[in-house]
């Protein structure tokens, strides 16, 4: 995921799309890259980040193909490449490494998601730290295995300035969208809502959710599916998640939300499992 966070005249960030490019991309250390995973691109210190060594030794495969990551690796600004493997118990269950600054220091940090046996799946803040890559921040664990969570978003939610963190922990059948923000090194969630959804089982698109201003307040919201993927839900941040619309489709949600206009307002395309794709309002 691009680390060129658009900001717009009244503050608002969004997080653009999705840059959808097949592993491996950097140089050495990424000759055994992950199938199908994307390449985050930064202007900042970060340039590229990529995951690598396919690895079955977690067996959860919720996102389609027999295989997680078993490292992380990245390329600083002016050339130098930083790797992190994780121990024998652990894997990245992700395909997409996503970039944000998000304690305003003017240097990006990279988000992924974490699985192991013993703990369940968390998502973890990487940077580089002295020469190495390290995990600095954590959100809580989901418990046990085959509990995941998949990022939905990343943005001033709240409109205090700070970039937030949203996730839906389990997907499939919890459902419960959680929204961090990093304060005094550390991960603080400050919201939740549940009966939401972003990704259907053995699917490989992460992407079901989309952030923008949708109700133009100058502050940034977020649009996903319902639990059962037959509605798309509007929600705002300011004073708490809620709901602000609610819009049924005629077939469940498949494939990753795009953020679209129409009348000068942004709207939501989302792909259906009767193969069309349809354009979703905030208002009717």
């Amino acid at each position: 995921m691009s680390a060129s966070f658009r900001r717009s005249q009244r503050g608002l960030v969004l997080l653009p799309a999705l840059l959808a490019i097949a592993a491996p991309a950097l140089a050495s250390d990424t000759s055994n890259g992950v199938p199908g995973a994307s390449v985050a691109r930064g202007n900042r210190n970060i340039t590229e980040a990529v995951l690598a060594d396919p690895t079955q030794r977690y067996r959860h495969f919720v996102l389609g193909a027999p295989y997680e990551a078993a490292s992380l690796v990245v390329r600083l600004r002016g050339g130098s490449e930083l790797k992190l493997t994780l121990p024998e118990n652990e894997v990245f269950e992700d395909r997409v490494p996503r970039l944000a600054d998000l304690d305003g220091d003017g240097q990006d940090e990279i988000l992924l998601v974490r699985s192991s046996q013993q703990n369940g799946s968390a998502l973890v803040v990487i940077a580089p730290r002295g020469g190495s890559l390290a995990v600095i921040a954590q959100s809580p664990s989901t418990g046990g295995a085959n509990r995941w969570l998949n990022p939905a978003g990343i943005a001033d939610f709240n409109g205090d300035g700070r970039l937030d963190i949203a996730y839906v922990q389990q997907p499939h059948v919890l459902g419960l969208l959680r929204v961090f923000t990093f304060a005094k090194g550390g991960l603080k969630e400050i919201g939740s809502l549940g009966g939401v959804s972003n990704h259907m089982a053995g699917s490989d698109q992460l992407g079901l959710s989309a952030v923008a201003d949708f109700d133009g307040d100058g502050i940034a919201d977020l649009a996903l599916p319902s639990l059962d993927r037959r509605s798309v839900i509007f929600i705002a941040f300011k004073g708490g998640p809620h709901v602000i619309a609610r819009r049924s489709l005629s077939a469940p949600a498949v494939s990753n939300f795009h953020v679209t206009r129409q009348v000068g307002r942004p709207t939501v395309s989302v792909g259906l499992a009767d193969g069309s794709r349809v354009t979703v309002p905030l208002s009717p």
